[in-house]
């Protein structure tokens, strides 16, 4: 009987092989901002990852939920997906979706102790900047642009694409220089709850991502 056995649990075990992976590291950064504007806070989420190829998506990363904090240069994560697949371009959203800001998932990078989570707007900032600016006429020259919302006529999520062949390593860059000289300051300087403003600066801030070589 053992050695009946013992083929039997070889050739059950032989087709049994582990899925071999890749990585991609994605890196945020941004521009040098202008003198003027002193940076406390500058941090943001990156959700929904997903690998395309021939507008077709091939791989989705499962809780695909990740906080950027460029001040203190938490500002990569690595991306594991299966070995040898062919990507031309990578898609996320920039902010937290509606279905999970009502989901009730409240760990990880999500963990309200993080500093993006209105306790009393039940919802996820999306992009957060905070810092001086002397044409601010807020209290000690403050600006805080708290930047969310997920329910009709308030969605702030944005959804970013870019082109890429294969890579192992991607550097996105914000052009935050570009985009403060867009904001008036002395009339424009504190957003800290959903809106109209919120979404309408939230697609600007989008279109200041960039793939940088």
């Amino acid at each position: 009987m053992k050695w009946l056995i013992l083929p039997i649990l070889l050739f059950g075990f032989s087709g049994v092989r582990a899925q071999t992976t890749n990585e991609l590291k994605i890196e945020f950064s941004s521009t040098q901002p202008d003198d003027q504007f002193k940076f406390d806070v500058l941090r943001f989420y990156i959700s929904n990852v997903k690998l395309i190829s021939d507008n077709t998506i091939i791989y989705s990363e499962n809780d695909s939920y990740h906080l950027i904090d460029i001040i203190e240069k938490r500002n990569s994560f690595i991306l594991t997906h299966p070995e040898n697949l062919l990507f031309d371009e990578i898609q996320f959203d920039l902010g937290i979706d509606s279905l999970t800001n009502v989901s009730g998932v409240y760990s990880g990078d999500l963990d309200p102790t993080k500093g993006m989570y209105w306790t009393w707007q039940s919802g996820y900032i999306n992009f957060k900047i905070e810092g001086k600016h002397p044409e601010s006429e807020a209290r000690n020259n403050a600006v805080q642009l708290h930047l969310g919302g997920y329910l009709p006529g308030q969605l702030s999520l944005q959804t970013l694409n870019f082109y890429c062949a294969n890579s192992s390593q991607l550097n996105i860059q914000f052009d935050i220089n570009s985009f403060l000289k867009s904001i008036d300051f002395s009339q424009e300087h504190t957003i800290m709850s959903p809106g109209e403003r919120a979404v309408s600066m939230s697609s600007q801030i989008a279109s200041y991502f960039k793939l940088h070589e």
